[in-house]
């Protein structure tokens, strides 16, 4: 994948008379990436992909077993019988970020203004 830049490093290396071949060979990237790039008058667009977990569908339930106090290992034997198929450290990672969120949330604090007195 082309960098934003080595992208923006081959119109100005074009625009002084660098070879096509020659540009290529500098940022280690193919002669068709770098005509694609000097066709271009937009720079690229990079989007992450976005996965879905496959703990996702079991958000609520992987919530109720936590508020009764439920440790990783039971959730992970639990979310087994009702057919999860991921490892018992996916569990805990998911865990582990689930809590992280619900941290921030406890943290964050609303501001109440009272009337003067």
């Amino acid at each position: 994948m082309v960098s934003i830049y080595k992208w923006q490093r081959i119109k100005p290396l074009h625009a002084q008379g660098v070879s096509i071949r020659k540009i290529a060979k500098i940022l280690s990237v193919s002669r068709n990436t770098v005509r694609k790039y000097l066709r271009d008058i937009n720079p690229p667009q990079f989007k992450a992909r976005e996965y879905e977990k496959q703990l996702d569908k079991y958000r609520e339930e992987i919530q109720d077993m936590l508020d009764k106090g439920y440790i990783g290992t039971r959730i992970h034997k639990e979310l087994v019988q009702k057919g999860y198929m991921g490892s018992p450290s996916s569990v805990h990672r998911y865990l582990r970020a689930f809590k992280e969120n619900d941290k921030a949330a406890k943290l964050a604090t609303t501001r109440v203004e009272t009337g003067p007195y």
